[in-house]
C-alpha cells in the first residue's frame, strides 16, 4: 500500500512539473522593447492563507472590489499586519473599488488610511506606459468604497479624491507613513506618488508597487527596477508587486 501510494504521489508530481514547464515556455508578444515576457510558475505550493479563517473571511467580502489576486492580497494582508504596531499612518493611491484599502484598513489601528484616487479611471498616462491611453479603470465610485470600508469595520481613513499629489497631497495630514501601496498603473503617477510619499515613510516601513512586472505596466516595472535610493532595500517580487522597505 505505502509503495503503491509513493508511486501515485511521484506520478502527480511528475505530470505537474510537464504541465508547469509547458506553460513555462509559453512567451508574450514583446509589448516594449527590453522588457520579455513569459509564464511566471512559482514551484512552491504552500499557502499559507488556506487555514487562516480571518482573512479567508475577509478576501470573501473583498474579492469582487478589487482586481489585485489572491497572492498580492495576503501579501498585502501580511505586511500591513506586521507593521500595526509601528508608529504612522497608512496610505493607498489607485483605490478603485476598495478592496485593498479594506485589507490594509485591518491594521491600521490609532492612525488614519489615506486613499488617493480619481475615481475617473487611469490618469498621466505617457509615452513610457506600453498600454495604457488614461482613463482605464473607471468604473468606480467614492460611494463603493465607503459602502466596502463601513461593511470591513474600517473606520479611520479619510479619501483624497483627485489627481494626487497635484491636487489632493495639501489633504493629506501625516508625516509619518508605516505603509504605501502605490496601483496606479502607469510610470508618471507611480513617480510623483512614490517621490511624494518616500520622505514621509518611516524606517522598517513599506512601500507595495503593484503592477510590477505586468505585460502593460512596463512604465511601472522600469520605474521600480531604476529605483536606487541608498536608504532603501528593494525586493523583486515576481507576484505582481515591487516592495521597497525604507533602511535608515
Amino acid at each position: 500500500m505505502i509503495a503503491k501510494k509513493e508511486n501515485y504521489v511521484q506520478s502527480m508530481h511528475e505530470a505537474r512539473k510537464k504541465i508547469i514547464d509547458a506553460l513555462r515556455e509559453i512567451e508574450y508578444s514583446e509589448i516594449k522593447e527590453g522588457y520579455k515576457h513569459g509564464q511566471n510558475i512559482p514551484v512552491s505550493t504552500y499557502q499559507p492563507w488556506a487555514n487562516h479563517a480571518e482573512y479567508l473571511s475577509l478576501y470573501s467580502k473583498i474579492k469582487g472590489n478589487t482586481l489585485v489576486d489572491n497572492y498580492r492580497c495576503w501579501e498585502l494582508y501580511s505586511i500591513a499586519k506586521n507593521l500595526k504596531d509601528k508608529e504612522g499612518d497608512m496610505f493607498e493611491v489607485g483605490v478603485w473599488r476598495g478592496g485593498t484599502a479594506a485589507i490594509i484598513g485591518q491594521f491600521i489601528g490609532n492612525g488614519t488610511l489615506y486613499l488617493a484616487d480619481t475615481f475617473e479611471g487611469v490618469v498621466n498616462a505617457g509615452e513610457k506606459d506600453s498600454m495604457y491611453k488614461g482613463g482605464e479603470h473607471a468604473d468606480t465610485s467614492q460611494g463603493m468604497v465607503e459602502t466596502l470600508l463601513s461593511e470591513t469595520g474600517v473606520k479611520n481613513y479619510t479619501i483624497l479624491k483627485g489627481i494626487f499629489p497635484k491636487d489632493t497631497a495639501s489633504m493629506m495630514k501625516s508625516d509619518k507613513i508605516k505603509l504605501a501601496h502605490i496601483d496606479v498603473d502607469v510610470y508618471l503617477s507611480a513617480k510623483e506618488s512614490f517621490e511624494y510619499i518616500w520622505d514621509k515613510i518611516i524606517v522598517g516601513g513599506a512601500v507595495v508597487f503593484d503592477d510590477y512586472g505586468f505585460w502593460g505596466c512596463e512604465g511601472v516595472t522600469e520605474l521600480f527596477n531604476n529605483f536606487n535610493y541608498a536608504n532603501g532595500f528593494k525586493i523583486h517580487n515576481l507576484n505582481g508587486h515591487g516592495i521597497i522597505i525604507k533602511t535608515h
